[in-house]
């Protein structure tokens, strides 16, 4: 229903205090009749098989999971729309291997024909949800070492998989409510990806760090990419010979306006949240973990801001890594503030002493449960001790490209030494080879070797700055426990000066090498790897050692969460599975005498222009804006291009790209943001400031027509006007 824009305002304030953000991440296999009604009555005029169907057809089917973000089909010919940072990746290393810079240039394919690969992508798409909890518990018992549980479930699991997958498919096997049920998730697999538009970066990251998680946004984070087939229509590698993928169900994009109150909805694939978490486990990621995280983070940022201005390559090889270690360590900052402000510790102490009051009521609740806190405060101080080790020796091996992949060639070979693939580590078996194969490929479009080194160093330094106790001694015995610079600097000369690992050839041939030979190559860099390895084995021995003890703990915390606040909209945290939210077109107020309207204008872009990065307007936009050329993409009421909004959805990372339906499903947005008063959600919600941010469909059609030109784009895709 069209409104005048002061009426507008006048109803935003009204709805303040009566309309709050709308809890939940549902699974699309659980959409109960209570939350289906609850739905329906906000405006929802779909039904839950039109949402989500085993098999398919439906909308599920148009959402793809592009592993670490979300896109969706918006053609017939596989043309997938996402956020331009989750295609990010693939245009900064065509820039690494062209020499070209695509990073703040886009790119744009006038033609199929021109359309480039992008690189380490694929695509996912969601056929089926099999409940398979019997057979991954299968064989427990009560009192069974809880190390052995863990690795009697993971077996399970991998049998399962195995089972399952076929060419094309990619199968797994997901734990939710703390491991009460188990399901198995069937996708087809597009190999294929190709990048088909990405806007400059003075659109897509229009305002980049600094407007980070920030309100209002004036950011234009779209792209396209397109999935392609073999001839045979089944999945396949890159070659010039495949074709577009024709998807099942692709979404109708709107051109329409909207208003505040509009109904919407989100499909997408959120990476992790941690709502249940009890509050000692908060305490303990308010007070220790993250601040640890953002002291760490922050000098490693420096050395790659270092290396990034020696030249425009090293820019483009450190650009994907400093763009997501910027992104993280804002987000953090905000979790710290969120811990603080919303008093989060204490809000999950409320939760649990409604469950305490619950047990000391009912004789047959407490018979049940009444071990469950007393064993979960237990497993935290095991888990605690672990936590504090595996922070530093977890990204030790992440920082150094090179060492990564002698890490990568290490496990794999080692793991080939056993002569069944089911007793191989999850993720080095038979269907992890070409993802391996595939990661030490492109270890050159993100290998800078001056930075890489600083990195190392930085890592080694931290190293020795920690308790010895929590020190990784192979390295402690290779440095002769000497962490001067001196000594490190002469270690790192000896890797770096005699390592094949720079390059692509021998770091293939290493890989299809037997375990003895890749030992007998004397390459530093895999000296490196055998060294810290075991103590990394022994540190995840003791997780999975907790994790089993866990599977006696947790399903019955959630069991007794539902008893005692009731089951209609529970939903599972957050594990990169796809996942339904609902909410509104809404604003908010952050503070005392301030109130966000939720939708920006081009106008606003011009009123942020500085002239320098990340506040530079392309001149074709400043002539756009100044002829008023807006064609059908002019909002009736703003009396503007719309560009971003903001509603009332429960999303965090791996959301990004998510498509925005209305109540029809058609697409209205791309969910690309949350609000930095709201990123602490991840642990607790809280309705009155947990906002989303997206990009406007119509914002995404005007760059996409007016401003680039890309009619062949438009002519592929279901408008609705």
């Amino acid at each position: 229903m069209k409104r005048k824009f002061a009426i507008l305002t006048i109803l935003f304030l009204f709805l303040t205090g009566f309309i709050l953000a709308e809890e939940g991440m549902f699974l699309p296999n659980e959409l109960t009749p209570a939350l289906m009604a609850k739905m329906h009555r906000m405006g929802l005029q779909l039904s839950a098989d039109q949402i989500w169907k085993n098999g398919g057809p439906s909308l599920a089917q148009a959402v793809v999971n592009l592993m670490g973000g979300t896109g969706s089909f918006v053609s017939p010919k596989g043309l997938i729309v996402t956020n331009h940072h989750v295609a990010f990746g693939a245009v900064q290393r065509q820039s690494a291997i062209k020499g070209i810079d695509l990073i703040h240039n886009g790119f744009f394919a006038r033609t199929m024909k021109e359309e480039i690969p992008a690189p380490g992508y694929k695509a996912l798409v969601l056929l089926t949800i099999e409940d398979v909890t019997q057979k991954v518990l299968k064989g427990i018992k009560r009192n069974m070492d809880p190390l052995k549980k863990y690795e009697r479930v993971e077996k399970n699991i991998k049998k399962i998989i195995k089972k399952a997958e076929k060419p094309g498919y990619r199968c797994e096997v997901k734990s939710f409510y703390g491991g009460e049920k188990y399901y198995l998730l069937t996708y087809l697999e597009l190999k294929d990806i190709r990048i088909v538009y990405v806007p400059p970066r003075s659109i897509g990251n229009y305002g980049g760090d600094i407007d980070n998680w920030m309100w209002p946004r004036h950011t234009g984070d779209f792209s396209f990419l397109r999935a392609y087939v073999g001839p045979d229509g089944k999945p396949a590698e890159y070659s010039p010979n495949n074709i577009p993928y024709k998807p099942m169900v692709y979404l109708k994009v709107s051109a329409k306006d909207i208003a505040p109150g509009d109904f919407m909805f989100i499909l997408g694939y959120p990476g992790r949240t941690q709502r249940y978490m009890p509050s000692f486990y908060a305490e303990f990621m308010e007070k220790e973990y993250y601040p640890g995280r953002i002291k760490f983070l922050e000098g490693w940022i420096k050395i790659l801001e270092q290396g990034s201005k020696r030249n425009k390559l090293a820019m483009f090889k450190n650009a994907g890594m400093l763009k997501g270690l910027n992104n993280a360590i804002k987000n953090w900052k905000g979790q710290l503030e969120g811990f603080k402000n919303l008093k989060i510790v204490e809000r999950k102490r409320e939760k649990e002493n409604k469950m305490l009051e619950a047990l000391k009521k009912n004789p047959e609740l407490k018979a049940k449960y009444g071990d469950v806190f007393p064993k979960y405060r237990q497993l935290f101080e095991e888990w605690k001790t672990v936590m504090k080790k595996s922070l530093y020796a977890g990204w030790f091996a992440y920082g150094s490209r090179l060492l990564s992949a002698a890490m990568t060639i290490d496990y794999w070979t080692r793991e080939r030494t056993k002569k069944k693939d089911i007793d191989r580590k999850p993720g080095y078996m038979d269907r992890d080879r070409e993802n391996l194969l595939l990661s030490l490929k492109l270890v050159d479009a993100s290998y800078e070797p001056w930075t890489d080194r600083q990195v190392l160093k930085y890592f080694i330094k931290a190293q020795g700055k920690l308790p010895p106790e929590y020190r990784l001694k192979g390295l402690v015995k290779l440095l002769n426990n000497d962490f001067s610079d001196k000594n490190i600097d002469a270690f790192l000369d000896r890797l770096y000066k005699n390592t094949v690992l720079t390059n692509k050839e021998e770091r293939i041939k290493l890989f299809n090498s037997p375990h003895k030979k890749v030992l007998k190559s004397g390459d530093p860099f895999i000296e490196l790897a055998e060294a810290i390895i075991p103590e990394m084995d022994e540190l995840e021995k003791e997780n999975k050692r907790l994790s089993g003890k866990a599977l006696d703990i947790t399903p019955k915390y959630f069991a007794l969460w539902r008893e005692v606040f009731g089951s209609d909209f529970m939903y599972p945290d957050a594990n990169s599975t796809l996942r339904l939210t609902y909410g509104t077109v809404k604003g908010y107020s952050p503070k005392d005498a301030v109130f966000y309207l939720p939708q920006t204008t081009l106008t606003g872009v011009m009123e942020k222009e500085t002239g320098k990065d990340p506040f530079i307007v392309p001149e074709k936009l400043k002539k756009l804006y100044k002829n008023r050329d807006f064609g059908m993409y002019i909002d009736p009421e703003l009396k503007d291009v719309a560009v971003d909004f903001l509603t009332t959805h429960d999303v965090t990372g791996g959301n990004s790209g998510s498509p925005v339906l209305n109540a029809r499903g058609e697409l209205v947005g791309l969910l690309f943001d949350g609000n930095l008063e709201s990123v602490a959600s991840d642990y607790f919600f809280y309705p009155p400031i947990t906002r989303s941010i997206s990009v406007d469909s119509r914002y995404v059609l005007f760059i996409t027509d007016k401003f680039q030109g890309a009619e062949r784009i438009l002519k592929e895709m279901e408008i609705v006007k």
